[in-house]
């Protein structure tokens, strides 16, 4: 069982109780957040890498981790200035500490320093804020077992960087397995066509459908995939559902009209950090991998030319039942009716 093992590798695992769940935090695994129903781990987690991770190597270990935004391009935080692709130890292993705890309430934090692309390096704060959702009436209506939290999370910059040197944003990369048979889906307050930002990897348009406010994205097959979602359609939501597993799974964040979105994509960004603006993303693992990701982006903040603090509110909902039950829940909770 993945979730024994999870608790068998991390002792200090700290767990909230949630509905029909848990959700846990592992300070050990640099931060990561699992959620579980009953005794079902819902999140990816590679067991075998956290016991024996691969030196050298960046080990995906799953779960929801915060990791620092852009991955590429002249600001890039995933690459050295030769233009080798890392993950820092600071965000990827780098363990954090319990700053407060309660039975609703979790904190955790860590200072890292890290590298940019241009060789320069930042302190910075990790903070995570983390707190169960009450979904019982929900489940009740729906005949629905589930969990889910809010996260209240930021990376502050620890003295004064100037945005010429240094750009940040939070981004929540939260992964599950699977990925043939699961449709993911989003929400924007007008018209869906044209909310996708594409510049990433592969060509996900034979992917994609729309109607109306709502757009679908086939997860699985050879290629892996990633979709940004604009800030400027107003987007509401993301989610994905797992017939298979019997998972719906929502994402939400509030769009900001404070600070900046910058482009986060994995690639050399040849029209610049702001030539994209996403607050949210999906990531679709293929069949090599078996994951995908639900991704949640918060602005950088910059005052006078310095770099400031980038806070992401993010919620999590996962509710697991019978296909129908969920299909009703989405149509009537979330206004989404998935097209065949």
């Amino acid at each position: 069982m993945k979730l024994q093992c999870l608790q068998e590798i991390d002792n200090n695992l700290l767990g909230m109780s949630c509905g029909n769940g848990m959700i846990w935090i592992s300070n050990l695994l640099g931060g990561r957040i699992f959620c579980s129903i009953g005794d079902e781990l819902i999140h990816q987690f590679r067991a075998d890498l956290a016991k024996n991770p691969e030196p050298g190597e960046f080990n995906n270990l799953g779960g929801n981790s915060l990791w620092p935004a852009p991955e590429g391009g002249k600001f890039a935080y995933n690459y050295l200035p030769d233009g080798t692709w890392t993950v820092q130890d600071a965000v990827s292993v780098q363990p954090s500490e319990t700053v407060s705890q309660s039975a609703d309430f979790l904190e955790i934090s860590k200072a890292m320093k890290l590298k940019s692309r241009q060789g320069k390096e930042i302190k910075m704060n990790f903070e995570r804020r983390v707190k169960p959702l009450d979904l019982e009436k929900t489940c009740s209506e729906y005949n629905l077992r589930g969990v889910g939290y809010h996260s209240d999370e930021s990376l502050t910059p620890q003295g004064e960087y100037p945005i010429d040197d240094f750009l940040v944003a939070a981004w929540s990369l939260e992964q599950f397995p699977g990925a043939d048979g699961v449709v993911a889906f989003g929400k924007t307050a007008s018209q869906a066509e044209g909310c996708i930002n594409d510049d990433f990897y592969g060509n996900p348009h034979p992917r994609l459908s729309y109607h109306d406010h709502v757009f679908q994205f086939k997860l699985g097959g050879p290629d892996r995939l990633q979709i940004g979602i604009k800030a400027e359609f107003a987007p509401e939501l993301i989610g994905t559902l797992d017939e298979q597993r019997g998972l719906l799974i929502i994402r939400t964040t509030p769009v900001r009209s404070d600070g900046r979105y910058i482009n986060i994509a994995d690639n050399d960004q040849p029209n610049g950090v702001y030539s994209a603006a996403d607050c949210f993303s999906i990531f679709n693992g293929a069949s090599e991998l078996n994951f995908y990701e639900l991704e949640t982006i918060a602005p950088m903040q910059e005052e006078n030319g310095i770099l400031g603090a980038s806070r992401l509110e993010s919620e999590t909902m996962i509710f697991q039942g019978a296909v129908a039950d969920l299909k009703r829940c989405l149509e009537q909770c979330f206004k989404i009716k998935l097209q065949n």
